[in-house]
């Protein structure tokens, strides 16, 4: 049997891992250059409306509403002021961020595994990113695990200046704390690392022990709780300066407890709807790769190495299901550490096999030693036609986007669209026709990607009409918004059809059929304004130009 330094998974030797790195991003790069054809899809909007909003001076959560924490709308605002309104924003922006995720899970791997497994596990994390398409580009849990790598790269270093890298370390998690709550699932995986830094394969108990001093490691614990109180000190004074302060505490202590506490209800059969989504996003063998990786360790003496890992996917997992609502971009905590344990149980069976093919040729089993090979190669082959025709299949999408992007768009297929891309251009394009792009519009809808590619604000803070329908929306926010509308009487109002979302609103009805719950909004835009055009999935309604809008009154509900 193989000793543990002949294993090519726990080989920490740097040499020549620049080449390794290099083909790994190069066939990284060549997985996910179709995803320049993405859409911007609805929550990568919301992000963009509030995140041009706040570069105009509006005020988070005041101004402009969604239920996500600060982080993500700071960073949108950097995209787009540096990419405008161009559709393909958030495919470039994806491709830029799977590099970059693709590099930290490269080094990290490397650190603990060795060459052959950072390079498979960058290519198992990339298919498990793709495959969802534009679903999870730019989704807050992609920025939260660049930062958690980042801060991991920092805190473990055992070089000089411990303390500042600590500082910084903790800084970077605070933000991706900010960004989404559950980040702090990874603190174990941050805090404990120090235990399993190690030179070379070595058994569990002196990986364990090497080099530990208490004394050290708590100061390190506290220079990095400083960097993260400095990190939400800083946001926190921002959003009171802001004067975004009240709305921050009225959406993270009012509304998220009521929103999260809709997910049960939302379904009746919760638990079989969990399985069914575990299954779709992780699958069955996935989830088993993480005790099967763990019983190889243990009995190769090297859970050492493999013991970040295990507690990356630990707390990605956890970050995963504390949310309850699994949406497919939840799963992006879950795979690189996931693609991680599939990589090192690859090298151990490469490792198996090559020992095997050696025992046969030692006695001339010729025959043997071929059959050993091509079962090996079949079953390698079982996993390729999955991610081989999801390939061919993007780069057919990204051949009718080059050839015309505009009717790509329209005709959006890939993969599984979950919005209807037709009509919201339909309806931007009536609107880009009106000269006064401050006549200003509303959508009664989910589709914010009408402001953002037409330009305009909305004229209430609610980008989407969600919290306004929903069971987990505030009482007074209906009131609010007809106040709001009647304030600055927008030129147009669109409302959508056949975009009901159960699972979030609590509701089967579509945005038009609502209307008849919401009597207030319907009587307004019945008084005030009249149909003049529709376009398939919304019709839009101008204002009359003979009715003064802001005198409206209310009607009793």
């Amino acid at each position: 049997m193989t000793s543990d330094r002949d294993s090519l998974a726990v080989r920490p030797s740097k040499a020549g891992s620049g080449q390794w790195l290099a083909l790994a991003l190069l066939l990284v790069l060549v997985q996910t250059l179709p995803s320049l054809s993405y859409p911007i899809g609805r929550d990568q909007a919301t992000y963009c409306v509030i995140g041009r909003g706040l570069m105009h001076g509006a005020r988070l959560y005041h101004d402009l509403w969604d239920n996500k924490p600060p982080g993500i709308f700071y960073i949108y605002a950097f995209i787009v002021r540096i990419c405008g309104k161009a559709m393909w924003s958030i495919g470039l922006l994806d491709i830029l961020w799977l590099l970059a995720i693709s590099f930290c899970i490269f080094r990290f791997t490397e650190r603990h595994l060795g060459k052959a497994a950072a390079f498979l596990a960058v290519q198992v994390n990339a298919a498990m990113h793709i495959r969802a398409g534009y679903w999870d580009a730019g989704q807050p849990e992609t920025f939260l695990m660049l930062f958690v790598f980042v801060s991991y790269f920092l805190i473990s270093d055992r070089g000089n200046r411990r303390a500042f890298k600590a500082a910084c370390s903790g800084a970077l998690f605070g933000a991706a704390f900010w960004i989404k709550y559950n980040a702090v699932t990874f603190a174990p995986f941050l805090l404990l690392s120090p235990y399993f830094q190690n030179a070379g394969p070595r058994t569990s108990e002196q990986a364990l022990n090497a080099g530990f001093d208490l004394r050290k490691e708590t100061m390190r614990t506290v220079w990095f709780a400083a960097g993260f109180f400095l990190t939400s000190a800083i946001l926190v004074l921002g959003l009171l300066f802001s004067g975004a302060w009240n709305g921050f505490l009225e959406e993270q202590f009012r509304v998220l407890p009521r929103y999260a506490a809709t997910a049960f209800p939302a379904s009746p059969h919760y638990w079989t709807w969990i399985a069914g989504r575990i299954q779709t996003w992780l699958g069955f063998w996935t989830l088993a790769a993480a005790p099967a990786a763990f019983v190889m360790a243990w009995r190769r003496r090297q859970l050492a190495q493999l013991a970040p890992v295990l507690m990356g996917a630990a707390g990605g997992f956890t970050a995963l299901a504390v949310q309850m609502r699994y949406q497919p971009y939840y799963f992006e905590t879950c795979y690189p550490f996931f693609a991680v344990l599939w990589a090192y149980l690859a090298v151990q069976l490469f490792d198996g096999a090559r020992l095997l093919a050696g025992y046969f040729a030692d006695r001339r089993w010729q025959a043997a030693r071929v059959l050993m090979w091509v079962a090996f190669a079949n079953l390698i082959a079982i996993c390729l036609p999955g991610p081989v025709m999801r390939l061919v299949v993007n780069y057919k999408a990204f051949s009718a986007w080059r050839h015309d992007p505009a009717h790509f768009y329209s005709n959006y297929t890939w993969p599984g669209a979950a919005e209807d891309f037709r009509d919201v251009l339909r309806v931007v394009d009536y609107l880009k026709r009106d000269p006064d792009t401050a006549a200003g519009v509303y959508v009664w809808g989910n589709e914010p990607l009408i402001y953002y590619l037409s330009g305009h604000q909305p004229p209430a803070r609610f980008v989407w009409n969600l919290p306004l329908i929903a069971p987990w929306g505030l009482h007074g926010w209906p009131q609010e918004l007809i106040q709001r509308l009647s304030q600055s009487a927008p030129h147009y109002i669109v409302v959508a059809r056949d975009d009901e979302i159960y699972d979030l609103s609590g509701t089967y009805q579509d945005s038009s059929h609502v209307l008849q719950s919401f009597p207030a909004l319907a009587h307004y835009i019945q008084t005030f304004y009249r149909p003049c055009a529709d376009e398939g999935a919304f019709e839009i309604y101008c204002r009359s130009r003979d009715k003064a809008a802001g005198s409206f009154a209310r009607p009793p509900s």
